[in-house]
């Protein structure tokens, strides 16, 4: 952890420095030059840094703006949802979620809850397999099927319920089926008692950018309300999916699955 520490001072001095050498970086931090330059030159191989080559000093590159855009965008995404999130509670009486993926994870970016207090999973910041959950599902049926196949090798799946898909053909035939209708459900695959219905927020490009969802008490979403859910669902995700400057009368063209629209 002291070199995760020390990393991070070099790298916040020379964002607050603007330009730094290896001597200014080793005076400023205490570390001796040997560390300094070894760090540099690990963030420099990483593109996290760069060299002046007329000074010889070191600045951050734009990999730093590249990371801070897409922490904007999931800001900006948040916005864009939070209304339709509002309007989905109001539509449906149950809770509404906007979110993103992380790795082999998804991630609750946005949460807005129903009047039922029924306590769910489903909390800012709370993370949950792809495999076992609606937005999961959303996630990984918009994936490439190279892409899902590495992932299919990578994770374990074990059963949180009776009702969770490990079996990959299984679980391969519910993404297909997820596409065809527009939607994913959580059947009480992730919890005993609670449906989820889940739809793909698209980028501009068609991908997948992040997921909207309704999630309540199975008793009141039963098997025939999932239909009417999944419609209300699709037409908010789609209107999010607009405000990112998505067409869904242009074809994607980014390698993924194909999503009914």
């Amino acid at each position: 952890m002291k070199s995760l520490h020390k990393v991070i001072d070099i790298i916040e001095f020379i964002a607050a420095s603007g330009r730094a050498g290896i001597r200014e970086i080793s005076d400023h931090t205490g570390f001796p030059p040997p560390t300094a330059h070894r760090i540099v030159a690990t963030l420099v191989q990483r593109r996290y840094l760069e060299q002046d080559p007329a000074t010889k000093g070191y600045t951050l590159s734009l990999k730093f703006l590249e990371i801070g855009s897409i922490v904007q965008h999931r800001f900006d995404l948040a916005r864009f949802a939070r209304p339709h999130l509002e309007l989905l509670v109001a539509e449906t009486k149950e809770s509404a979620s906007l979110v993103v993926r992380d790795r082999d994870e998804a991630v609750y970016l946005d949460h807005v809850q129903d009047d039922h207090m029924l306590q769910l999973f489903t909390r800012v910041g709370a993370r949950v397999p792809l495999y076992a959950t609606g937005v999961g599902k959303v996630l990984l049926a918009g994936m490439s099927d190279e892409d899902l196949s590495l992932y299919l090798r990578r994770v374990a799946r074990s059963k949180y319920t009776s009702k969770t898909i490990t079996d990959e053909d299984a679980l391969r035939g519910n993404l297909t089926q997820s596409r065809r209708r527009g939607y994913a459900v959580d059947n009480e695959e992730r919890e005993e008692g609670i449906r989820c219905v889940a739809a793909p927020v698209h980028h501009h490009d068609g991908s997948v950018a992040a997921v909207i969802s309704v999630s309540g008490a199975a008793i009141r979403i039963p098997p025939e309300r999932l239909e009417e859910l999944g419609r209300i669902v699709r037409y908010r995700a789609l209107a999010v999916s607009r405000a990112l400057g998505f067409n869904p009368e242009i074809k994607s063209n980014t390698g993924g699955a194909s999503w009914q629209r």
